[in-house]
């Protein structure tokens, strides 16, 4: 990061009026990569993976612009944040002066602590035996850093890696934070929710050290990119005496805006492959899919499923003859059973044109696409264009999280769908990570 990046930096901070862990005003602020890092909504999500100690005395080598220092001071009783840089020391100070519990200082403390989190460039041998001499009965360490190599000169300051946690695409911003029994044990769930390489690790040691992260836990993972704060949610991944569950909920439970909201939901895991996915496969069962996952919407609908608004294709598995619905979060007080097949209908037809669907017709558009698979279960091609209004109302509020003050990113928006619709589907076959049963791509940043 560049010296103008860090000034840049400090002084957004000084001017936000919110600095949470989870403010908007910050998250959407960063200009670049380097700005926006620091910024984002999931810079502590590696934390918010893990069980702290309650009443937790908390040290943290290396605070950075105060990303973890943010989160750690709303959570823990104490922080004591060590940053010897002069501006990214102010700017730790800029963001956490409404909170009591977090002081900033330029040099290690000796204290006793329950909680010491350090980054990977300041983990030598010398600060780690400080740190383990200093650590409570039952306190634990987490390093946090890109390399397997640090696991070395932990073990020669004393301490044992009791837990390596995998955190993708890195440790900084996480999407997903896992232990590295999901991989055989449900590989397909582990793969979609990784979405690619684990770059990070988060690894806990100390006396502590299990107590951070359940045994019965495999993974968590956030949606916390383009999404307003009031619809971030993480899942957790756990054993269960049936097998596996994922059980998700709203970082932040909040009122609905303009009527979309997110809610808990909870699903079994199946090792079925998504409609989307048996579509890629098998495409002469488009119609027979279409026909049932429509009956599917109706069904839910009867039963008085609140989250009627995310039933759309890829949140469907087709476990043998048995269309199953996952990740039903999203929930919008204006949409019926007429609604929601319209939108996933749209939806499909855009996931099967980036694929490079097989069936579709060589040169047509996707909106031809949407049109003809509309017709397959009984619409209108003309649908396309209001569900279109309704799919950019919708990504407007789950992207900035307010009804007013919107008109820019409304078109923005619907300048990405014109093009979505207008570009040419080529026909050919393109190889798609499975989404297994719970880790979608998030709405807002598919479009």
């Amino acid at each position: 990061m560049t010296a103008a990046n860090a000034r840049l930096l400090t002084t957004l901070l000084s001017l936000a009026a919110d600095t949470g862990s989870l403010s908007d005003e910050l998250h959407f602020a960063g200009r670049d990569a380097a700005e926006r890092v620091p910024l984002d909504h999931g810079a502590a999500n590696v934390l918010r993976a893990l069980v702290l100690p309650k009443a937790a005395r908390v040290l943290e080598v290396g605070a950075g612009f105060g990303g973890l220092t943010r989160y750690l001071g709303e959570v823990s009783a104490t922080v004591h944040a060590v940053e010897a840089d002069p501006v990214r020391a102010a700017a730790v100070r800029f963001r956490t002066r409404d909170l009591g519990t977090v002081t900033v200082h330029d040099r290690l403390v000796v204290e006793t602590y329950d909680l010491a989190v350090v980054q990977q460039p300041y983990a030598t041998r010398n600060l780690l035996e400080w740190i383990r001499e200093r650590l409570s009965p039952t306190g634990a360490l987490v390093v946090l850093t890109a390399s397997r190599g640090v696991a070395g000169t932990l073990a020669a300051a004393g301490l044992e890696v009791r837990r390596e946690l995998l955190c993708s695409p890195g440790h900084e911003v996480a999407r997903a934070v896992r232990g590295p029994e999901i991989d055989t044990e449900l590989p397909r769930l582990s793969a979609a929710i990784a979405g690619g390489p684990a770059n990070g690790l988060a690894l806990l040691c100390g006396p502590g050290a299990a107590a951070l992260w359940p045994a019965y836990r495999l993974a968590t993972y956030f949606n916390t990119a383009e999404r307003a704060a009031f619809a971030c949610t993480r899942a957790d991944v756990v054993r269960t005496g049936e097998g596996a569950e994922v059980r998700r909920v709203p970082l932040v439970p909040s009122p609905p805006v303009g009527g979309i909201s997110v809610g808990p939901c909870a699903d079994k895991v199946y090792d079925a492959p998504t409609m989307v996915e048996v579509l890629l496969d098998e495409p002469e069962r488009v119609a027979e899919l279409l026909a049932g996952w429509r009956d599917l919407v109706r069904a839910e609908a009867s039963r008085g499923v609140e989250a009627l608004w995310d039933l759309v294709p890829h949140n469907v598995l087709v476990d043998g003859a048995t269309l199953r619905p996952i990740d039903l979060e999203w929930r919008n007080a204006d949409a019926g059973v007429s609604e929601v097949v319209e939108r996933g209908v749209l939806v499909l037809a855009d996931e099967l044109a980036d694929a490079g669907w097989s069936a579709a017709a060589d040169g047509g558009s996707t909106r031809d696409l949407a049109g003809w698979l509309g017709v397959l279960i009984g619409l209108h091609p003309s649908f396309v264009d209001s569900a279109v209004e309704r799919e950019v109302a919708f990504s407007a509020i789950g992207s900035s999280g307010t009804v007013h003050g919107t008109r820019e990113v409304r078109k923005a928006i619907a300048e990405i769908w014109r093009t979505r619709l207008e570009r040419t589907v080529h026909g050919y076959r393109s190889t798609r990570v499975g989404a297994g049963v719970a880790a979608n791509e998030d709405e807002v940043a598919k479009r």
